[in-house]
């Protein structure tokens, strides 16, 4: 019962405390938010080509002597089709995110 009384009495030291940037300068505003456009611009590429390789794969898979290679391909091709999803909607899934729990 004491412990009750004691988390109730402390107050949260960051609320109504909310991120923000700008606080380094406007350059450094421009200089990260430049990075991370770079950053999800190569993961999507490197998603395109994970998924052009997994469905070459996948064709292949009938010429090679492999009998697991058409579910590797499939494999690999879906694992990229899910991750390039997940990356082209990116600012959705964050913005939701933050939406609920923000």
């Amino acid at each position: 019962m004491i412990t009750a009384r004691i988390v109730t009495a402390i107050d949260n030291p960051i609320d109504g405390i909310l991120p923000d940037f700008s606080i380094f300068g406007a350059e450094f505003t421009a200089l990260w938010q430049k990075l991370v456009a770079g950053v999800w611009a190569l993961a999507i590429v490197l998603a395109v080509v994970f998924l052009i390789l997994g469905i070459v794969q996948m064709g292949q898979a009938s010429v090679s002597q492999n009998p697991g290679a058409h579910s590797e391909g499939r494999r690999k091709a879906l694992v990229a089709g899910i991750s390039l999803g997940c990356l082209a909607a990116l600012a959705v899934i964050v913005g939701a995110i933050l939406a609920i729990f923000g």
